[in-house]
């Protein structure tokens, strides 16, 4: 059986480093949220059940018990608190583990503050039932904001680019290549697909590069 969260937005920081339990907290109280800390995952483990937070952020290295073993227990448990994991490594392999494992999203050090706080204000609404984006829109603006605060600024222009091309190789498939019909259906001319069709075709796969 397992527990509920609470309904406050508070934030659970687990650490063995002060410094960095130090700056989240005062970041986050700064944006209006409430913040307990702890320096273990066994502290964190009766915090939690105690009082209930609406998210948790928590280190991958800890002495003791783990991040990773944390966020494991956390899922068995309360598998509807997200939780967010610090890492000195950022990159794309190791945020798909990290969703893989169950965890919301993964923190990069050094923090970028805005980052930090929009990431939890996601990760805390993305568990309301009024939340306004479907599934799908929560993993892409997921990716987004992780591309954009590794230093990829054209990210959007990307997504657009790539969504775009998506969308008129749907179009096609389901009018089985005919392109007036394709063109119709997307609101777009017949010369408008055409002239993308052959930009997309031109244009060097990026996995060859």
């Amino acid at each position: 059986m397992t527990d509920t969260i609470g309904t406050s937005n508070t934030v659970l920081v687990i650490d063995d480093d002060s410094s960095i339990r130090w700056v989240l907290a005062r970041a986050l109280n700064n944006a209006q949220f409430k913040v307990i800390s702890c320096d273990s995952g066994q502290q964190a483990l009766s915090i939690i059940s105690e009082q209930k937070p609406q998210l948790v952020i928590t280190d991958i290295q800890m002495s003791g018990m783990s991040g990773l073993e944390l966020l494991e227990t956390i899922i068995q448990k309360w598998p509807e608190l997200p939780v967010i994991m610090i890492t000195a490594y950022a990159d794309t392999d190791l945020g798909s583990k990290i969703h893989e494992l169950g965890a919301f999203d993964y923190l990069p050090k050094p923090f970028d503050i805005n980052h930090v706080i929009n990431l939890c204000q996601r990760a805390i609404n993305s568990h309301k039932p009024d939340s306004d984006l479907p599934l799908w829109l929560q993993h892409a603006e997921k990716h987004i904001d992780s591309e954009y605060h590794q230093g990829n600024a054209e990210v959007l222009i990307e997504m657009q680019q790539q969504f775009e091309q998506f969308v008129a190789e749907t179009a096609l498939r389901l009018t089985q290549e005919h392109k007036q019909k394709s063109a119709k259906i997307l609101g777009w001319g017949r010369n408008t697909l055409s002239r993308k069709l052959k930009y997309w075709q031109q244009k060097p796969n990026s996995k060859e590069e």
